[in-house]
């Protein structure tokens, strides 16, 4: 009785582990499709983010050379004293408009006037003693020619004569400046402008090259910008220049360079470039900052790409295009390149309307396989 138990025992796990091999059999059966299909579906290429392409369009493109600086009037006066002496009076205030010619101040004459009346009273003197000089000479040399007088008398007379007229010119010079002196006591303005500055008033006295007034002509503006070295051989005398100014919002000022540097400035390797901006308006002042640019070239309606889409491979400039499902390495012809948006023109190589790889640093090949994540 007890090895009829055992045997159904053994026959029954026998079953047991049967029914076991045969579902292990069925499950690898099924995944094995699965597997295959996974496989198949497997993309062997290069995947891009849409920020990794970018589409050509039309447009027009120009070439720049950034600048900036201060503004300062292109003409500008400062006015100083030419005698020493009391302020009497003035007829101007800063940012008043004067004309050429116009009166600023007077100084007091009084003790110029009297300087004048001295050098005409000296010069009278003189004049009378050069004529008894004349006279004296004169007779000098009829008696000496009569043989009553000798020669050493005519020389004495000679000299006497000359000396006399010497001190004659010396003392015009002196009244001539004492003139102008009491002339230069009267200040006018130089040039027509503004009043800028205004270092004096009223009964203060002042010396010999004392500054008085700054006027400035605005009708024209100076910008003077500090250029790279590496970007002046762009720049011609005569070029356009945009500029924009703060506290003018988007409004642009066209203005053209006048003069170039001929050497860097002290310590740095940048040089001066001076651009004129004509100022009608007067809207435009000295100090204000404006920042804009040269322009080197243009191209209207071009195919333009992103800078970053050019490359350089084996000396020739290359970009590849994503048509079809597949890179095309192009090489094209650079129409304009540096433009103030950073987009390079293309001649030749790419059409409008293709996408190319603007992501710089990837290696890629043509033909390779790619597509856009996600489509």
């Amino acid at each position: 009785m007890k090895r009829v138990v055992k045997i159904g025992l053994g026959v029954l796990g026998l079953a047991v582990l049967v029914a076991g091999g045969l579902a292990v059999l069925k499950g690898r059966q099924a995944t094995a499709p699965a597997t295959a299909a996974a496989a198949l579906t497997r993309f062997e290429g290069i995947e891009f983010s849409p920020a990794d392409l970018a589409q050509a369009v039309r447009a027009d493109l120009r070439q720049v050379v950034r600048l900036s600086g201060s503004l300062q009037p292109l003409d500008q006066s400062l006015i100083r004293a030419e005698v020493a002496a009391v302020v009497n009076e003035i007829t101007v205030r800063r940012g008043e408009r004067v004309k050429k010619g116009q009166l600023l101040a007077r100084l007091d004459t009084a003790d110029l006037g009297a300087r004048l009346r001295e050098k005409q009273s000296n010069l009278d003197s003189a004049r009378s003693a050069l004529k008894l000089a004349e006279i004296n000479r004169e007779k000098a040399i009829t008696l000496t020619q009569r043989g009553v007088k000798s020669q050493t008398a005519l020389d004495e007379a000679e000299n006497a004569w000359r000396n006399a007229r010497a001190n004659v010119s010396a003392l015009e010079q002196q009244l001539t400046m004492a003139r102008k002196g009491v002339a230069d006591a009267a200040i006018y303005a130089p040039i027509d402008g503004l009043l800028a500055e205004r270092y004096v008033n009223p009964g203060e006295r002042v010396a010999v090259d004392a500054k008085l007034f700054v006027i400035a002509d605005l009708d024209t503006m100076e910008v003077e910008a500090m250029v790279p070295a590496r970007d002046v051989p762009q720049l011609k005398i005569g070029q356009k220049v945009s500029l924009r100014v703060e506290g003018f919002g988007d409004r642009v000022f066209t203005g053209q360079i006048d003069r170039i540097n001929p050497t860097a400035q002290s310590g740095s390797r940048s040089i001066p470039v001076f651009i004129l901006l004509a100022n009608p308006e007067h809207v435009l002042r000295g100090g204000m900052f404006g920042s804009g640019e040269a322009v080197l070239a243009e191209k209207q309606g071009t195919v333009a790409i992103p800078g970053e889409a050019l490359r350089r491979e084996n000396g020739d400039r290359v970009v590849y295009v994503l048509k079809d499902g597949r890179l095309q390495r192009r090489s094209v012809q650079v129409a304009l390149e540096g433009s103030a948006d950073g987009r390079v023109g293309i001649a030749e190589g790419v059409a409008e309307g293709e996408t190319v790889v603007a992501t710089p640093g990837l290696r890629l090949t043509d033909g390779l396989a790619a597509r856009v994540a996600g489509r």
